[in-house]
């Protein structure tokens, strides 16, 4: 009887205690390896959806360039600049005939459209350090295009023989106009997480047959 009981005894403290260590250190690994591949799996959703958002950006400013008549870096002097820290990158003439929906769900006419860069501010929601704005002819305030936007200008070579440089003191948003009709578009986006500077850069074009060149 006594060989009986000794043999099936149970474990003792000392024993449970260690098992407990382990399987504590195992869990904590096994934790702290998910958080990893979670921290790890956000910013790859973060960089990809950077990169998209900057591509759709060009996409829709080029197709404001394809249906305007002129491009300038400088607006006309009767358009005012909103205050506030909104910087002109771009101005857009466009026909009389362009139609576009506006706030109201009517379509109007709409001849003039300006891009601006702004630091962001507290009060708004978009994430910073810029933001791109759009402004049409009729807006009150500029309405934000993408957020996310690095505060250091793009570097991206100019080659558009003789073209106007919109300037590196505008943030991620750079252009650069030439004959009023050509046009390269710069854009940089920050990824936050990472600290990574993603660009994008593309060439659009007036293709109004009512623009006129300048020399």
């Amino acid at each position: 009887m006594q060989d009986w009981r000794r043999g099936n005894r149970g474990f003792t403290l000392t024993e449970l205690l260690v098992a407990a260590a382990v399987g504590s250190i195992v869990v904590a690994m096994s934790g702290w390896a998910m958080v990893a591949i979670l921290q790890n799996n956000r910013r790859v959703e973060e960089q990809a959806i950077t990169r998209m958002n900057l591509s759709r950006a060009l996409d829709f400013i080029s197709d404001d360039i394809r249906s305007a008549i002129r491009i300038s870096t400088t607006a006309p002097a009767d358009w005012t600049i909103p205050s506030g820290g909104y910087r002109l990158v771009m101005f857009i003439e466009k026909p009389a005939d362009n139609l576009e929906e506006q706030d109201n769900g009517t379509l109007a006419s709409t001849t003039r459209v300006a891009y601006y860069t702004r630091p962001k501010t507290s009060n708004v929601v978009w994430r910073g350090p810029m933001i791109l704005y759009r402004q049409k002819i009729g807006d009150s305030t500029p309405n934000a295009l993408i957020d996310g936007i690095a505060n250091t200008s793009p570097n991206c070579t100019n080659n558009l023989a003789g073209a106007t440089d919109s300037g590196t003191d505008k943030g991620g948003f750079r252009v650069f106009v030439q004959h009023n009709r050509n046009v390269k578009l710069c854009i940089a986006g920050l990824v936050k997480s990472t600290g990574t500077i993603y660009q994008a850069e593309t060439l659009a074009a007036v293709r109004s047959g009512s623009a006129t060149p300048t020399p």
